[in-house]
């Protein structure tokens, strides 16, 4: 017969975890949230930052000009037959063929990725005499140069407006130049033919400037016709002076002078007649949108532009040129290595400054995950203990709530994952799957290591400055050396000389801020019990209640331990962080531009003289103009007797008033300046280590004695190439010396004018023959540049999101100690307690730690900057040549602060009304599960 009542069945591990997860299933969801968006975030962030870098690289090169990043090879040639047909007996010969197959030649044979990055190369022949001559006084300018050019593939980039294409011819006629003499002594002179003239295509814009027509004969050439780029904005332009637009150059004492280019025949190989020496050039053009990549890709690229600069490389043999039969063997040289070496400096910087700042959220975020399991396990522990009395073993129940926590993790780190690639595209390395199996494994071995104890009986556990358990001591102890150790690699980097972050991500810095703040922690923990001890005894003896109670559970009662203290100290300390190191960037690229260019508005290129000084000083809103120059010649350095080669840079007394009116720009000494005694000098770069601390006797050069009164290793708005001295301009007269030449003029600005406009004015005063630059346009930049967006993005969410998770925290803190709490709180409800009470009782259980934890986040705050940059190289990203000095903005600091300390005022009012909900029909009911 069968039972009236059957025996129930046997309860599977299965059935037991899904019977636990339906039964409080929205803590569990919440932590696989939380690992859905840890995951997101550790997959996005690194596709984002990828993706700044490549828009700042691209920019970065897009900002040198052709003639800079461009592979430019020069060389010369003696041209003897300007006529293919003359040179080889085919009309129908090409005479470049030999330089265009052998320049793409070179071009293939070049690893990747530089092959990739170079385009097809191109060619300009100029010769090296220019035909000059005065254009009519109607025209506005006091004389005129044309420069005899060929460009091979001149028809595929202009467009002809007027007559006809210039015709082949390689007669001699009179360009006022002279020619090698062919007459021998003695012999009767012939009457020479009238030469042809030689054809010639000019700029439409230049020729109407000039009044030529087409027809018109200058100088033995004829204007053949007009053209008018194809695409005026087209790099290779840059490389063609005078080809796209006129050039000018003002003089103040005569006016305007022009410069054009004159193009020959496109077939014509560089000569109109007899043998031609010309100035050959070929230049691979750099395309910015190929380069992009990691900073390993970068130096990679970078090294093999080096290469490529070392090598010798011959575009033909001898034996293909048959005129000259030599062969053709350009120097390269180019900028873009430079520019290359500056982005990955950048690169490493910003990858350096993303795994710094973003360390404290994913702390934040793992202490918020471990807190959360155990939650999980805090609110299951009545029926997990019941699960043990029943005959399950501690490893069988580990085993069950880790499976569980597969169950939650994978999926949600998976789609977290896929989310963010849909968001950020690009490339998937390895190491992200990697990254995101990692995060997936946190709930599963957070759940099992929250299973502490066979029985899950609630125990007191005490705050005390000692320990039972000898393994924590061990433990941070670890932490403290391991947290000592790294902050004194970091500050004796320098010292050692070691490269940072040969990978891109300097290790050592971003974990040397976690590993501070687990010290700290760890510090403050064991030294907390003793002034919350005092609180207590101090609020013991006044007749309020909640105070004291609330000190006193924070003593006897706490919940989480380290965790939530870890979370407030890295989120405060991560906000504080962003903030100082934006502050610290921002202020070391506004000094790095100013030093750069010395002054509100620099001007390059034309001779400072007196007359262009007066004209610039008539401008509106200009205060001071002066100028530094080179004297050229290597001078004398001699030091007690020890003779050194150095370089002498003299500054006109203007310069004084310009760098006083230029505020970021650091001056020169007071002594400097000074009108008697010995003279003054500042030494500069390398120049230091000539000098000897203790030095009696200095002499330089035509100077005669000297004192240093400083060093510099660059001189605000000049470039200084080697060691020198600079000298005041007039201590450097009356020693004999003349003034050298400046073509480098520093202009101040008034403080109620616009840089802008002194700017133009200037620029319209010089025309195309000098270069005008303005701190404001370097600023503007340095604003609207990506690294610079991107950082400011990075800095603003990771204080966000830190915030948010130590909210999150405070609350998961204040949900585990809910149930002996709201016992406690119903029994004093009972007795009288009111609401108000009740939730002050909560806000004191959790103040005093999250008052401490406030304190030591704002000390790391401040601290971990410094100890940062002198480890970390940021003049990638300020564009100095100096690391930038620390900067306190207080009113930014004052107002991040405050968001921390309103945060997390948020963080404990959310608790407390929690906490005052309390039901007291349910809390005193006996027997019920809760």
């Amino acid at each position: 017969m069968r039972p009236r009542h059957g025996i129930p069945r046997r309860t599977g591990a299965v059935g037991l975890a899904r019977r636990q997860f339906a039964a409080d299933p929205w803590v569990s969801l919440g932590l696989a949230l939380l690992v859905g968006t840890v995951a997101l975030l550790l997959t996005a962030v690194p596709r984002g930052l990828v993706d700044i870098q490549s828009r700042q690289l691209v920019q970065e090169i897009g900002e040198l000009s052709a003639a800079q990043r461009d592979l430019r090879g020069d060389w010369q040639r003696t041209v003897v037959l300007g006529s293919t047909e003359d040179l080889t007996g085919d009309p129908a010969a090409d005479g470049w063929a030999p330089l265009v197959e052998g320049a793409e030649r070179i071009r293939a044979g070049q690893p990747e990725p530089l092959r990739s990055t170079l385009g097809p190369a191109q060619f300009l022949v100029r010769l090296t005499e220019d035909v000059g001559y005065a254009p009519p006084v109607e025209s506005g300018y006091y004389a005129a140069s044309l420069s005899l050019a060929v460009d091979p593939d001149l028809t595929e980039h202009v467009e002809l407006v007027n007559g006809d294409w210039p015709e082949l011819v390689v007669d001699t006629p009179d360009l006022g130049i002279p020619g090698p003499q062919t007459e021998q002594e003695g012999a009767p002179a012939e009457e020479p033919d009238d030469p042809e003239p030689v054809p010639v295509l000019l700029l439409d814009d230049a020729a109407d400037e000039l009044l030529l027509e087409v027809g018109e004969e200058v100088q033995g050439l004829v204007v053949a016709g007009t053209y008018t780029p194809t695409n005026p904005d087209d790099p290779r332009w840059q490389h063609v002076d005078n080809g796209a637009t006129m050039g000018t150059l003002y003089d103040p004492n005569r006016g305007e002078s022009a410069y054009a280019t004159a193009f020959l025949a496109p077939d014509n190989r560089g000569s109109i007649g007899p043998p031609a020496s010309t100035r050959m050039r070929m230049w691979f053009p750099v395309l910015p949108a190929a380069i992009t990549g990691s900073t390993g890709q970068v130096e990679t690229l970078q090294a093999q532009v080096n290469s490529f600069l070392a090598e010798q490389h011959v575009v033909a043999t001898a034996d293909q040129m048959l005129d000259t039969q030599a062969a053709q063997v350009p120097l390269f040289t180019t900028d873009l290595t430079e520019a290359l070496g500056r982005i990955v400096s950048q690169q490493r910087a910003t990858s350096s400054l993303l795994a710094v700042v973003a360390a404290g959220p994913l702390g934040v975020a793992l202490a918020v995950a471990a807190l959360g399991a155990r939650l999980v396990v805090h609110r299951r522990r009545q029926s997990l203990a019941m699960t043990l009395a029943r005959g399950a073993s501690p490893a069988q129940l580990r085993r069950v709530i880790a499976g569980e926590g597969l169950l939650l993790g994978v999926p949600a780190a998976a789609l977290g994952h896929l989310v963010a690639s849909v968001l950020v595209p690009g490339p998937t390395p390895w190491w992200q799957w990697a990254v995101t199996a990692a995060v997936a494994l946190v709930p599963p071995v957070a759940l099992a290591a929250s299973v502490d104890d066979a029985s899950l009986q609630q125990r007191r556990s005490d705050l005390s400055p000692r320990s039972a358990n000898r393994w924590r001591w061990v433990v941070e102890l670890a932490v403290v050396a391991l947290a000592g150790v790294a902050t004194w690699r970091l500050l004796d980097r320098g010292a050692r000389g070691d490269d940072a972050g040969r990978s891109g991500i300097d290790l050592l810095a971003a974990g040397t801020p976690v590993l501070i703040a687990l010290a700290a922690c760890a510090l403050t923990l064991r030294l907390y019990p003793l002034p919350l001890r005092a609180l207590a005894a101090s609020l013991r003896r006044r007749p309020a209640l909640t105070p004291f109670l609330g000190a006193s559970r924070a003593l006897r009662d706490p919940a989480g331990g380290l965790v939530p203290a870890l979370a407030v100290v890295l989120g405060t300390a991560i906000a504080l962080v962003s903030a100082v190191l934006l502050s610290t960037v921002t202020r070391g690229a506004e000094v790095a531009a100013w030093e750069a260019n010395g002054a509100a508005v620099r001007l390059n290129g034309p001779l400072l003289s007196e007359e262009l000084r007066a004209e610039i000083q008539q401008i509106e809103g200009v205060a001071a103009v002066g100028g530094i120059g080179d004297t050229g010649a290597t001078r004398d350095l001699v030091v007690d007797g020890e003779r050194e080669a150095i370089r002498v840079w003299v500054a006109e007394p203007e310069v004084e008033e310009v760098y006083a009116r230029s505020a970021p720009v650091p001056g020169l000494p007071s002594d400097f300046w000074r009108d008697e005694g010995i003279p003054a000098v500042v030494t500069l770069l390398g120049a230091d280590d000539m000098v000897p601390e203790g030095a009696t006797d200095v002499q330089v050069s035509q100077l005669g004695d000297a004192e240093v009164v400083g060093h510099r290793d660059q001189v605000p708005g000049v470039l200084v190439t080697g060691s020198g001295v600079l000298v005041d301009g007039e201590r450097w007269e009356e020693a004999g010396g003349s003034m050298p030449d400046v073509r480098s003029t520093l202009v101040a600005v008034s403080d109620d004018a616009s840089p802008t406009e002194v700017a133009d004015a200037v620029t319209d005063l010089v025309g195309t023959g000098g270069v005008v630059t303005t701190v404001t346009t370097r600023l503007e930049a340095f604003e609207e540049a990506p690294v610079t967006t991107g950082l400011r993005q990075l800095f603003v969410g990771a204080t966000v999101v830190s915030g948010l998770l130590t909210v999150l925290a405070v609350v998961v803190v204040q949900l585990m100690g809910s149930t002996a709490r709201t016992a406690l709180l119903a029994t004093l409800r009972t007795l009288g307690l009111g609401t108000r009470q009740t939730r002050a009782l909560t806000a004191w259980e959790l103040a005093p730690l999250l008052v401490t934890s406030l304190l030591v986040g704002t000390l790391l705050g401040l601290g971990v900057p410094w100890v940062l940059l002198r480890g970390l190289d940021l003049t990638g990203l300020t564009g100095g040549s100096a690391q930038p000095a620390l900067v306190l903005d207080l009113p930014l600091l004052g107002a991040v602060l405050g968001a921390v300390v309103l945060t997390v005022l948020i963080a404990v009012t959310v608790s407390a009304w929690i906490a005052g909900r309390t039901n007291l029909a349910q809390a005193l009911r006996v027997g019920e599960d809760r």
